[in-house]
């Protein structure tokens, strides 16, 4: 096995200390990653590509998100103006392409995404009858997450699948208090998910009791990205469907259990089933996309939904372990393999247990980011102004410095109810 020491930088930190969240130091970090981007990054359809995950909406959701927090009262205006000009440009980029409607659902890189966006950012503007436009547009593409296989490559995982699409209805649901789709059609679209996960199982020729399995391009990813475990993480986060469906719950549980019982390895999960079954193969990433950054907040989900068994949570306390030796990532800021996606493991682990000691690692990650050591040795993004790749979702993270009993990972809150 082997992570690959040139991933990242060694710890230089001690492994438990006292948390020191400076309010005035971490908002002036967070006002001096905005303000980069709203100078370096202008609302055009060059910045468009890539939607929620390194596209202008990302950006966009972010502003969203820092008024919605509440910590920087006097610049809510600017931020909501800003908003708003990113998300009206990503909404006509959007009607320009006239992508297939199946492809309009995902959520992280096409029109799904960025009408869940617009949504809550006409809300908070008041523009009430354009949030209910870009709410019809959002539940018109459930129909086309109905079919088993809607798309040709993989229709469950969280980017362009269902997981994706549900993790929409979620984010809505929560933050504009409606419901979004009715409890039948959210509970069809989630036992589609299982039903296809059950029937490429069916499927596979290994000896191991999973009930579920899912492939993206042909290979069978575990983690939170593409994989398995942010599917998992999807359909855990509806507990109306799972107490009403015992046959549902049985096979999520059981799947997630075999995440931790064959899979879950030198606290990490491999990034996917070939890799993890057979140990020379091992590419082990400590990324949220695949490894050990993401798969944390399946089992962290597993540990709230099924009666708080201590086995999911002390796996999330070995998989926060080694995102601390080995998550202070050279590929940049970022909080898909970056160093504030690390950063967000500990605020998950402090909200998870109180621990003071995971808001001081939280720190010492937010703090890092601004070393010279960081500076010199880290690697720019492609695209290192978004909310997934770059400065975007670094701002998102130390916003949640700021708060750590409600910091959750951008979209895709573990904690939702």
């Amino acid at each position: 096995m082997s992570y690959g020491s040139t991933r990242y930088f060694k710890n230089p930190y001690n492994n438990d200390g006292a948390a020191e969240v400076s309010q005035e130091l971490f908002k002036a970090r967070t006002l001096t990653c905005v303000d980069h981007i709203l100078k370096n990054l202008p609302p055009t359809h060059e910045n468009c590509d890539g939607g929620l995950y390194v596209g202008i909406s990302g950006v966009a959701y972010t502003l969203y998100y820092l008024v919605k927090c509440g910590l920087f009262p006097g610049h809510n205006e600017r931020f909501l103006t800003a908003a708003k000009n990113y998300i009206v440009v990503a909404l006509d980029y959007c009607r320009r392409r006239n992508k297939r409607p199946q492809d309009q659902v995902s959520f992280l890189l096409e029109n799904g995404g960025v009408y869940v966006i617009a949504c809550l950012i006409f809300h908070k503007l008041q523009d009430y009858q354009k949030r209910d436009q870009y709410l019809d547009e959002y539940r018109h593409l459930a129909a086309y997450c109905e079919p088993l296989s809607f798309l040709d490559n993989g229709s469950d995982e969280i980017f362009v699948g269902r997981a994706g699409y549900l993790f929409g209805v979620l984010l809505l649901q929560r933050d504009l208090s409606i419901e979004i789709l009715p409890e039948e059609k959210v509970n069809l679209l989630c036992l589609t998910t299982l039903e296809s996960g059950r029937k490429f199982r069916s499927k596979l020729k290994f000896d191991g009791s999973i009930p579920l399995m899912y492939a993206y391009h042909g290979a069978l990813y575990l983690g939170s990205a593409h994989g398995i475990a942010g599917i998992l993480q999807a359909i855990l986060s509806f507990p109306n469907f799972l107490n009403a469906d015992a046959n549902s719950a049985k096979a999520v549980k059981s799947s997630v259990d075999y995440l931790l019982d064959q899979c879950f390895r030198n606290g990490n999960v491999a990034s996917d089933l070939d890799a993890a079954l057979n140990p020379g193969r091992e590419r082990m990433l400590v990324h949220w996309c695949h490894g050990a950054a993401g798969v944390i907040y399946t089992f962290a989900r597993a540990y709230l939904v099924f009666g708080k068994d201590e086995r999911y949570l002390n796996a999330c306390r070995e998989l926060a372990e080694t995102v601390w030796q080995k998550g202070l990532l050279r590929k940049g800021p970022g909080i898909c393999h970056g160093v504030a996606g690390s950063g967000y493991v500990f605020l998950l682990m402090y909200r998870l247990t109180g621990e003071q000691k995971y808001l001081y690692q939280a720190e010492r990650f937010g703090g890092f980011m601004f070393t010279e050591k960081f500076s010199e040795g880290a690697r720019t993004p492609d695209s290192p102004l978004s909310l997934f790749e770059g400065l975007a979702g670094t701002a998102c993270f130390l916003n949640d410095l700021m708060q750590p009993t409600k910091a959750e990972f951008p979209l895709l809150d573990v904690f939702v109810d």
